[in-house]
C-alpha cells in the first residue's frame, strides 16, 4: 500500500511525525510501511492506440471494383461501336460439265496396248504379238468412229524373236466402248513382231511430217517387214495401198 506524500511523514497509529523515525514509529513503536522508491529513468512512453485499417482496406476494396465496372463498360461500348467485318467467302467452283461442242472420247493405242498384253499372256503364257491395226486416222489421231485391232499368236518353236514363225492359234483383241473384246481363230503361220519401241503416236506425227494427208481415211499397220528385216509401221490408204513405210524401232522414214 502505498501512502500519500503527506500521509506518509505521520504515523498512522499515532499520528506522530515519522520523518525520521525509520521502520518503527519513535512514539508508539508501529512499524511503518516502506515508502516507494523515488522513480530515476525517464517517464514511460504512453502506448498509442491500435491504428484502425478497416476503414482504408474498405476504400481500397471500393476503388479496385470502380475500376473493373469502369473497364467492363469501356469494353462493352467498343464492341457495339465496332463494324461487323465480313469474311470473303471463297469463290464457288462450277461442277464440271461436259461442253456442247465436245466430241466423243478418242481412243488412245499406245494405252489400249498394256490391257492387250495383259490379256494375251492371261491366254497363252508364251503369246506372242502378231500385228497392231488402227483404222478412221486423222489429224488428232483415231478418230471417233475409228478402231484398233491387237493380233496375237501362240508361238510354234521357243524362238520368240522377230521374224519367228508362230502357231496357227491366234487372239483377236478389239477396241470397243474403250475397252477391248477378245476372240479366237486359226490362220496360217505368222511372223513373230516385237512390241513397238515406236508407239503409234510417234509413228503417225512422223509420217505426218513426212506429208501423210490426214483426211481420217488412212489406216496404220504394224507388223514384220521380211524385205526390211524389222518391224515397221505402214500407212495405207483407204483401198490398202502402201503410202509410207516407217521404221517400227526408231520412227524413221522408210524409203527403198
Amino acid at each position: 500500500m502505498v501512502m500519500p506524500a503527506h500521509v506518509a511523514e505521520l504515523c498512522p497509529q499515532c499520528g506522530a511525525d515519522v520523518r525520521a523515525s525509520g521502520t518503527r514509529c519513535e512514539s508508539c513503536g508501529f512499524y511503518l510501511p516502506a515508502a516507494p522508491a523515488p522513480r530515476t529513468g525517464p517517464p514511460m512512453a504512453r502506448p498509442l492506440a491500435p491504428k484502425d485499417d478497416s476503414q482504408r482496406t474498405t476504400v481500397a476494396v471500393l476503388s479496385i471494383g470502380a475500376f473493373v465496372v469502369l473497364g467492363l463498360v469501356v469494353a462493352g461500348l467498343l464492341i457495339g461501336l465496332r463494324e461487323p467485318v465480313e469474311v470473303a467467302k471463297p469463290p464457288a467452283v462450277a461442277a464440271p460439265t461436259a461442253s456442247a461442242s465436245a466430241g466423243p472420247s478418242r481412243l488412245e493405242p499406245s494405252s489400249l496396248f498394256a490391257e492387250a498384253k495383259k490379256q494375251a499372256s492371261a491366254w497363252h503364257g508364251d503369246a506372242v504379238l502378231v500385228s497392231v491395226a488402227v483404222s478412221a486416222v486423222d489429224a488428232g489421231g483415231v478418230a471417233p468412229d475409228g478402231s484398233v485391232e491387237f493380233v496375237y499368236a501362240r508361238p510354234s518353236t521357243q524362238r520368240f524373236t522377230g521374224g519367228a514363225d508362230t502357231g496357227s492359234e491366234r487372239l483377236l483383241l478389239r477396241s470397243s466402248a474403250g475397252g477391248l473384246t477378245k476372240s479366237e481363230q486359226r490362220a496360217a503361220k505368222a511372223l513373230v513382231a516385237p512390241e513397238p519401241n515406236c508407239l503409234f503416236e510417234d509413228a503417225w506425227n512422223a509420217a505426218q511430217r513426212a506429208g501423210a494427208a490426214a483426211d481420217g481415211r488412212l489406216r496404220l499397220r504394224y507388223g514384220w517387214s521380211d524385205k526390211h528385216a524389222r518391224p515397221v509401221w505402214e500407212v495405207q490408204s483407204a483401198d490398202g495401198e502402201t503410202l509410207k513405210r516407217l521404221d517400227g524401232v526408231s520412227c524413221s522414214i522408210l524409203t527403198r
